[in-house]
This record gives C-alpha cells, sequence and structure tokens, in this order.
C-alpha cells in the first residue's frame, strides 16, 4: 500500500515538473512573440544547449547529476529569488526572461530525469514505462502550455514569484518522499546498436519543437495571438487521448503510414488559404502520430541495447535529440523553409518504419 502511494506521488511530481517546464516555454515563447522582433527559435536553442551539457554532465563530469533532486529545487528557488529582486534594477525584460526560462528549464530536466528513471524502473512492461511517461508528460504540457499562454500579459515579476512558489512546494515533496536518483552512470565503451534509429528519433523528436513556434508567429502575423493556445494545447490533448488508446490496445503498425499521408496533406494546405486553425488541427494529429511512433521507436531502441544500463540509454536518446533540435533551430532562424523540410524527411523515414516493422519489431 506504501509502495503504490509513493508510486503515485511520483507521478504526481513528475506531472509538476513538467506542467512548470511547460509553462515556462509556452509564456516564454509568446510573450518574447509578442512584445520583441527576436526569433521564438532563440528559446529553443537554449532549450537544446542546457540538454547537450545535461547528458555531458550526466555521462562524463558526474557533478550536478549526482546532486539529490531536492538540493536541485532549493538552488533553483534561490537563484529565482535573486532573479526577481533584479528585475527591478534591470531594465531589460526580454533579458530577465530567458534567463529565468533557462534556470527553470535547467532544473526541470535534471530532477525530471531522475523522476524518469523511477518510473521506468516502477513499470514491469518496458512499452507501458514509456507510454506512462509520454501521457503524464503530455497530460501536464497540456496544462502548462495552456497556462503560459493564458498569462503571457501578466507582469514578468508575477510569473516569477508563481514559478518560485511552485519550486519549493516541488522541494519540500522531494524533502519528504526522498525522491531522488544519485548514483552516477559508469559509461560503457560498448558500441550503440542501431544508430539509426537514433538518427530518426532525433528529427521526428524535433518537429513539435520546431512547429509548434512556428504556428505561434504565424497567429501573430494574423492577429490572433491570443488563439496561440491552439498549436501549445491541442496537440497535447491528442497526444494524451491516443497514447492511453495505444496502451490498452498496442501500437499500430499503420501509424507511420497514416503520418505519411497526413504530412503530404499538411503541405499542401499550409501554401493555399486553408483556415490557420485546421492547419494547426492537422498539424496537431501529424504530431500526435510521430509521439506514438517515437515511444515505440524508443522502446526498440532499448530492447536492442538491453545489456546496458536504461538510465545511459535515455541520456543518449535525449542527447541526440538535443543535437538535432539545436542544429535544425540554428538553420531556422536564417532559412525559413527548414521545418517544412524536417516535416517531410521524417515523413519519408516513417515509410521505412512502415516497410521494416517486422523486422525491427520487438516482443514485450
Amino acid at each position: 500500500m506504501r509502495y503504490v502511494k509513493e508510486n503515485y506521488i511520483l507521478v504526481f511530481l513528475y506531472f509538476f515538473l513538467i506542467l512548470a517546464s511547460g509553462m515556462a516555454y509556452s509564456y516564454t515563447i509568446t510573450r518574447i512573440v509578442s512584445i520583441s522582433s527576436l526569433s521564438p527559435f532563440l528559446v529553443i536553442i537554449i532549450n537544446s544547449i542546457i540538454s547537450v551539457f545535461i547528458v555531458i554532465d550526466f555521462l562524463f563530469i558526474k557533478k550536478i547529476s549526482t546532486l539529490h533532486s531536492k538540493t536541485i529545487s532549493l538552488i533553483t528557488s534561490f537563484f529565482l529569488l535573486i532573479l526577481f529582486f533584479l528585475s527591478y534594477v534591470l531594465k531589460d525584460e526580454v533579458v530577465i526572461l530567458l534567463v529565468t526560462y533557462a534556470v527553470l528549464f535547467f532544473s526541470s530536466s535534471y530532477v525530471g530525469r531522475s523522476l524518469e528513471e523511477k518510473i521506468l524502473e516502477n513499470d514491469k512492461r518496458l512499452f507501458g514505462g514509456m507510454v506512462k511517461i509520454s501521457v503524464v508528460g503530455n497530460l501536464a504540457k497540456l496544462v502548462g502550455f495552456g497556462l503560459g499562454v493564458f498569462i503571457f500579459s501578466i507582469p514578468l515579476r508575477i510569473y516569477m514569484f508563481s514559478s518560485l512558489f511552485l519550486f519549493i512546494v516541488i522541494a519540500s515533496i522531494n524533502v519528504q518522499h526522498n525522491f531522488s536518483t544519485n548514483k552516477a552512470v559508469i559509461l560503457s565503451r560498448k558500441k550503440v546498436d542501431s544508430i539509426s534509429l537514433l538518427i530518426f528519433m532525433g528529427i521526428i523528436s524535433s518537429i513539435p519543437i520546431l512547429w509548434i513556434p512556428s504556428l505561434v508567429e504565424r497567429f501573430d502575423q494574423e492577429g490572433m495571438i491570443r488563439l496561440s493556445f491552439i498549436p501549445f494545447v491541442l496537440p497535447g490533448i491528442m497526444n494524451v487521448l491516443f497514447l492511453r488508446y495505444l496502451k490498452a490496445k498496442g501500437y499500430n503498425r499503420h501509424i507511420p503510414l497514416f503520418y505519411f499521408v497526413l504530412t503530404v496533406f499538411f503541405m499542401v494546405i499550409y501554401f493555399t488559404d486553408t483556415p490557420l486553425i485546421f492547419q494547426a488541427v492537422v498539424l496537431s494529429t501529424i504530431i500526435t502520430l510521430g509521439v506514438a511512433i517515437n515511444v515505440h521507436i524508443n522502446t526498440i531502441f532499448i530492447h536492442k541495447n538491453k545489456k546496458r544500463d536504461k538510465r545511459e540509454l535515455m541520456q543518449i536518446i535525449k542527447v541526440v535529440i538535443s543535437i538535432s533540435t539545436l542544429l535544425f533551430s540554428f538553420l531556422g532562424m536564417y532559412i525559413y523553409f527548414i521545418v517544412h523540410l524536417m516535416l517531410l524527411i521524417s515523413a519519408i523515414l516513417s515509410l521505412i518504419v512502415f516497410v521494416s516493422f517486422e523486422r525491427i519489431k520487438v516482443n514485450e
């Protein structure tokens, strides 16, 4: 009984961490688009750089990653308090906004990964554990994205104070229940199998990260910034519902084929006078199918490298995704059609997954 209770608290804590990260992400992007001329891809670049650093520390430096999660949460609260007071001195709101986001994302990533590992360890089925993480994560992002867009017009100081309060609560829960994975990972020198699957995961995972800010910019250009919650929230709703369905029914081998067909359809309507909201609905469906494909490929990759530490494999996956996102974010700041090219590449790769399904299928 105690184990079940603590498991629920573990999922609850993970939910609020992702919620805080999602709220920071949507608030920062929407506010930057509305008050400045900076590219929203700058936020994604910050994401990617921090993610790469975290993985390097996790696998090689082993300093911050071995800290207890309550310590990281308390340090985050301290930095947020300093930034709160600095906001009264510094006049450049965008700089304070970006630094605040970097602190929040940094802390959420470190503590969140510790909780992901425990959730994965507590689930008997690998695919079931991956789906649970995706369902909880997407539901939290859904709420966080919606809140971030809804409150984007509130003063930065109020937003910072609410984030400070949230991390104090997270730290107090960690103190009580001691949820932390603070053992260093010993990096294996054995070659990683199925590198092609890693590359595919890097590309398909970058799609929603890059496309959502692009749609927010279009909503702003059309004078619909108040409706920009749609590209943030709708994919989350679809992801949660579809992943719950997959957890009950299992993965369908035709999902990559549907992904390809919808991508081609989206490219046609994107360059026509099709209403922007309908485009957002179609893209949200594509993102949802992509998440399902990604969960399946994640499972296959971990299964093919089952002799390695799962924590190490998860970090390898995350660093590939981060490098992919960082690369395409830099290109996206200068090449407008890079996001369209990425979507087409992922659609073509999904066809390869569809054709190769029987060969790479894993019995769970």
